[in-house]
């Protein structure tokens, strides 16, 4: 098999896209990626990062193929989730203490006792696997720091909520002491329920 066919395998088998890293992997030198550019058959997405060029480009995929260690969380959760319309202005991600990264997103930082609680995974918009935080802790959060929700979309997430067949009441009770906002929980889940 020749380093072109290896190429298009690799970019089939991991949903059009491939690292230098991968290139790599593969035996094929970084000295050959422009020329796989100038074929047509890749593009550059990011530093390091290309898609096979008759694809769409899936923000969300390419962000965790660049930052593995990105969790999304939020308003971006609550989008992907469906618990809300409302599309996020910015990219919202959760990240270890200490963790760098570069762009133009809400980066919200957690040490490591709480970063892998409610982590799930989901599709994107684009059909790739991405990570983010399950409704749940994505609830428990938008108690836990006020300043990120409005009373409408509180209002709202929190309708969808109750009224999806996905809930959990028992782990969002847990997740609600864990991250000390039990009380906020309790009564919302009280009200709710009553409905």
């Amino acid at each position: 098999m020749d380093n072109e066919e290896k190429v298009k395998k690799f970019l089939k088998q991991h949903n059009g896209y491939i690292t230098t890293a991968e290139f790599i992997s593969l035996g094929i030198g970084r000295h050959l990626i422009p020329k796989y550019i100038k074929s047509g058959l890749i593009r550059k997405v990011s530093h390091g990062i290309y898609i096979e060029n008759s694809l769409l480009e899936d923000p969300y995929y390419i962000l965790q193929k660049k930052y593995p260690h990105v969790i999304y969380s939020f308003n971006t959760a609550f989008f992907i989730l469906n618990l809300t319309n409302r599309t996020p202005d910015k990219i919202d991600i959760t990240v270890l203490k200490g963790k760098r990264v570069r762009g133009n997103y809400n980066i919200h930082y957690v040490s490591q006792k709480y970063y892998d609680i409610g982590i799930i995974d989901v599709f994107s918009p684009a059909g790739n696997k991405i990570r983010i935080y399950n409704a749940e802790r994505c609830i428990c959060d938008m108690y836990r720091i006020k300043d990120e929700f409005d009373l409408e979309l509180q209002n709202r997430i929190l309708d969808y909520y109750f009224h999806s067949k996905d809930r959990n009441i028992d782990l969002l009770l847990k997740y609600a002491k864990i991250f000390n906002v039990y009380e906020k929980i309790n009564t919302i889940v009280e009200v709710m329920m009553k409905w």
